[in-house]
């Protein structure tokens, strides 16, 4: 079967975030997606710094097209809810999803190299939340 946005129900209503000094976003409200029948909560106020993709893949890319899927997906790197596998793959789902929804390559494209250069933003996590 197709990945559509069948897959994919946002529940909240569109993204809505407010650009901060940094260059990083803030939500203005809570974000509830549905992907495959498992909630996902992205709170108001989470900080968002959209790096799940790195700079290169903008030349690939419409990054304005997977901004929904950057924020599940630093969430979901956040809260380790789902295995490392299960988020970029959720990643790329949610990146299909929507009106605005990246292309067929794009995703793919995109969830390669995530899978290839994401490995060190999760390690990173798990480590600061054991320690916290």
């Amino acid at each position: 079967m197709a990945e559509t946005d069948q897959t994919v129900t946002i529940m909240s209503g569109p993204l809505r975030t407010e650009r901060l000094s940094d260059g990083s976003r803030r939500l203005l409200c809570d974000l509830v997606v549905n992907v495959r029948g498992k909630e996902i909560v992205v709170p108001a106020n989470f900080i968002v710094d959209s790096r799940s993709l790195p700079r290169l893949s903008q030349l690939m890319i419409d990054c304005s097209r997977v901004d929904l899927a950057g924020v599940i997906h630093d969430r979901l790197y956040e809260t380790g809810q789902f295995t490392r596998c299960e988020t970029d793959t959720i990643w790329r789902l949610v990146a299909r999803s929507g009106s605005s929804r990246a292309n067929w390559l794009q995703a793919w494209w995109g969830w390669f190299l995530i899978r290839l250069g994401a490995r060190f933003a999760w390690d990173r996590e798990r480590k600061k939340n054991r320690l916290s």
